[in-house]
């Protein structure tokens, strides 16, 4: 059980299937997701196809880095199967600071101009780079270099992902069979994603920051108009945290015909991007 400040902290979903085994873990995928409240990790076993863990730890005070830091380094340091080797190993950052530029015109020697361009300096951070091979781009991000220097302590060879790269992917996946447009929200920490996508291109995306559900509203119309789509008789998919629907969630059901669970940020969709 992490000791995290004068608080027990226990994970809220433990899922471990029986054919897990420790003595295998050199055969599992091991994926971390990290957004300002929740730690949670899974293990994958490629060869049965099948998820054998699951796990979601409550974060505190994650406004601090400091905090965020040391609550992620005593989660570590109490659960044995973090600290296993692993096949591989991936963490999903989810944080708005984010730009894309079209693959053609990347270079990665100025990832970090191109993030800075749009979302200014922040200071304690390490500039990354993600290619979403399906929407033609790269995304250039950001992720506080002390919460890196803390997963490779741990698992020295980790790759980071922003997580508009598996969103991205997977909207574009849901619906490259068809002609239709493929529109999904994302919600997270006050912010709302919204992605919007016809066969296989990428149409929209954008970050935009809520501070009450009816924001929600007005965003998803503006862009709706903008593509000439019909709320009232379109499917919006919706991912965000499982455990909890968020009222924006609900106050939008009033205005779109059929609105769909999808856990597209879900860390194994990672595993088929660069």
């Amino acid at each position: 059980m992490p000791e995290i400040g004068n608080n027990a902290v226990t994970a809220d979903t433990n899922l471990v299937d029986e054919s897990f085994s420790a003595s295998q873990s050199e055969c599992y995928y091991l994926s971390i997701q990290m957004e300002p409240d929740r730690f949670s990790f899974c293990v994958f076993n490629i060869a049965i196809n099948k998820y054998i863990v699951r796990r979601n730890y409550p974060l505190y005070n994650t406004d601090d880095l400091n905090t965020l830091v040391n609550e992620c380094h005593s989660i570590f340091d109490n659960d044995e199967l973090l600290r296993l080797r692993y096949k591989r190993s991936s963490h999903l950052w989810i944080s708005p600071r984010c730009t894309f530029v079209p693959d053609y015109l990347f270079d990665s020697a100025e990832t970090d101009s191109y993030l800075t361009f749009n979302h200014g300096t922040a200071v304690g951070e390490l500039t990354m780079q993600n290619h979403i091979k399906s929407a033609r781009l790269y995304s250039a991000f950001s992720c506080p270099e002390a919460l890196m220097a803390l997963l490779r302590q741990y698992q020295p060879n980790i790759i980071c992902y922003h997580h508009a790269t598996p969103l991205i992917e997977s909207v574009i996946a849901e619906i490259s069979s068809s002609n239709k447009i493929g529109l999904a929200v994302y919600f997270y920490a006050n912010c709302l994603d919204i992605v919007v996508a016809k066969s296989d291109q990428l149409l929209f995306y954008n970050t935009f920051q809520i501070t009450a559900p009816e924001d929600s509203v007005y965003y998803l119309a503006g862009v709706s108009n903008l593509f000439q789509i019909d709320l009232s008789s379109t499917r919006l998919m919706y991912a965000g945290n499982a455990k909890q629907i968020p009222p924006e969630v609900s106050i939008l059901d009033n205005y779109v015909e059929r609105i769909d669970e999808c856990d597209f940020v879900h860390l194994n969709n990672l595993y088929g991007c660069e």
